[in-house]
């Protein structure tokens, strides 16, 4: 007897502590979906049935639409100009790029081309003093990411033996993932 009563015991509790279940222990579908199946197979009309709508993801906002101009203001008693770098879209922020010789010239896609600035600029300028034959040549791009905008700047020198290169001047750090387009 005591040699039964081990194995048995021992069977039970390792019954007890199986937690998968069996096939058999399955859960068959519930009535009201077994009588719904029940009803359109009578009616002819079998259709699947009513699931629960999955909920819904909040997705994440698109970037902001953000338009760049350049605005200019002349230098009291001096022969040079601020310029201004202004974006406008859920607010207004305006940076001030610094003094520039002369009055500076904005320029669109064929001078961009002709003069050598980077691709993807997307609003430009250039200054220049003749009488010097120095200036500077200014260029806005989108940065690496959607959240950040590089001001790319190289000096213009007449005597110089080659053109310089553009050079990262600043970079700014957006309020959040932006989509920049030139204003009209």
């Amino acid at each position: 007897m005591k040699r039964l009563f081990l194995p048995v015991l021992a069977a039970v509790v390792l019954a007890g502590c199986n937690q998968t279940s069996q096939p058999a222990e399955q859960p068959a579908a519930t009535t009201t979906d077994q009588t719904a199946l029940d009803t359109a197979a009578a009616d002819g009309t079998a259709t699947a049935p009513a699931t629960k709508e999955a909920p819904q993801l909040k997705t994440a906002p698109g970037p902001e639409a953000l338009t760049v101009s350049l605005r200019f203001k002349p230098v009291a008693g001096a022969l040079r100009t601020e310029a201004f770098l202004k974006l406008v879209g859920k607010e207004t922020k305006e940076i001030n790029l610094g003094s520039f010789p002369g009055k500076p010239d904005v320029v669109d896609a064929a001078k961009a081309e002709r003069a050598g600035y980077p691709q993807g600029w997307i609003v430009g300028f250039r200054s220049y003093e003749p009488g010097s034959g120095t200036g500077a040549d200014v260029a806005v791009l989108p940065g690496d990411d959607l959240s950040h905008l590089r001001i790319m700047q190289r000096r213009i020198d007449e005597s110089a033996s080659e053109p310089f290169t553009f050079q990262i001047a600043r970079e700014l750090a957006l309020a959040g993932p932006s989509k920049l387009t030139p204003a009209k």
